[in-house]
């Protein structure tokens, strides 16, 4: 029974936004991490899509006392466009403020993004003590000042900016698209116009090492990227006795031509002998990427299993973590996602004859990785790598830099009163 008193002093909630699903792995993490310090419940905010329910979502949503789901909002099109996101966008911040969250006692966290649904919760409710987790990467963009000689407004951007933003109570955003774009219209950079240090009481920046930040502030906590690892209910191997799986995600080079598809094709399918010669007994799964047409086709494929279901990998990772023993592509990002939620994953593209300015594309995109990441000899065994990085590091996981945000917090604030 609710009394009186708990009426006056509420048990602290942690509302978390997580806007796209792709970042459910990381609310799980801090759900799981910060429960006990949030008494009162720990509440999810997301967008809705099809991807939230392309997934056994009904399995993790029971990790959250409550969830609340809001609309997203359609691109404008043009000027004439704005009076309906202007009414959308006000209807939506309308009802993210309606949210019960106490200023005094509840905290909010903006899972690895503060534009979108991030952005009007934080607009919404500028009185709780907010946290932010980013990547040092895409804290970058959003704090990027773009050179005016190449990028401008078009002007539903500039009246989203100058007025729709304002009229409707929301923190103002800078949306551009460079001056010489024969792809079309629409916006090409977007960042907050205002410094995040000035909406955020903490700031929470992931890296591979664990140890970049934008400023010596004390508002920025460095941590290693969130890892499957730290939330043991999910990474707990599997003891079902079936072969652990073995993944390949393909890549467009029909489409993206770095090299000439007949030379692309030989060296994959050297990759694919790689894999089956290091990893035998094991399930092999060749994932295609989603903008693949018939490159499949052209593969020697023997062994591996063609899964087409164009689930995110986030998701697909999450759901199949205890099952996996390795990650391979030759270029992908999904290579460098397996390695920071805590997977064996590995790189090809060092074993393939691309020209400098593409090797040096893909050297910059997958950054500092570890040196087992990289596959440079087909003769080499790949080097399970995961355990002894997490036991050799002295960097903050993602979990105990959540635990050191929030206490700091709270520590500020106590002193203050």
């Amino acid at each position: 029974m609710e009394t009186r008193a708990s009426k006056m002093n509420p048990e602290p909630k942690l509302w978390m936004v997580a806007e796209r699903a792709v970042r459910l792995p990381n609310a799980l993490i801090a759900a799981e991490t910060l429960r006990d310090r949030f008494p009162g419940g720990v509440e999810l905010v997301h967008d809705q899509s099809n991807a939230w329910h392309d997934f056994n979502w009904g399995r993790y949503a029971s990790y959250f006392d409550r969830v609340y789901t809001f609309p997203r909002l359609k691109t404008c099109r043009g000027v004439f466009d704005l009076p309906r996101l202007y009414r959308q966008t006000l209807d939506r911040k309308c009802a993210i403020a309606a949210l019960p969250i106490n200023p005094e006692t509840d905290c909010l966290l903006c899972i690895a993004g503060v534009l979108g649904l991030s952005l009007v919760a934080a607009s919404a409710h500028s009185k709780p003590r907010k946290v932010l987790t980013i990547s040092t990467a895409s804290y970058e963009r959003l704090t990027r000042i773009p050179d005016r000689k190449h990028f401008r407004f078009s002007t539903a951007s500039w009246l989203q900016n100058r007025f729709i933003e304002p009229l409707a109570g929301l923190e103002r955003t800078v949306q551009m698209k460079p001056r010489r774009d024969s792809s079309g219209d629409g916006a090409r950079l977007v960042r907050l116009e205002k410094d995040p240090r000035e909406i955020f009481d903490r700031i929470l920046v992931s890296s591979i090492s664990g140890r970049e930040l934008p400023s010596g502030d004390e508002r920025f906590v460095a941590a290693r990227y969130p890892s499957m690892a730290e939330v043991p209910v999910f990474s707990r191997a599997r003891e079902d006795g079936a072969p652990r799986r073995v993944l390949f995600f393909g890549s467009p080079f029909l489409l993206v031509r770095n090299l000439a598809p007949e030379a692309y094709v030989a060296h994959l399918n050297r990759c694919l002998d790689y894999i089956r010669r290091f990893h035998p007994d094991r399930e092999l799964i060749y994932r295609p990427h989603p903008f693949e047409t018939d490159e499949a086709q052209r593969l020697e494929l023997r062994g591996f299993r063609v899964e087409g279901d164009r689930q995110p990998a986030e998701i697909y990772f999450l759901e199949n973590f205890h099952a996996i023993e390795a990650v391979y592509s030759v270029s992908s990002t999904v290579s460098r996602r397996g390695l920071t939620m805590g997977l064996n994953a590995y790189s090809f593209w060092r074993c393939f004859p691309f020209p400098d300015r593409a090797a040096q594309f893909f050297a910059r995109l997958m950054g500092d990785v570890p040196a087992e990441f990289e596959i440079r000899d087909f003769d080499r065994a790949p080097v399970s790598y995961q355990a002894k990085r997490q036991a050799g590091a002295d960097t903050r996981t993602f979990s105990d830099a959540l635990i050191f945000a929030f206490d700091s917090l709270t520590t500020r604030v106590a002193a203050r009163r």
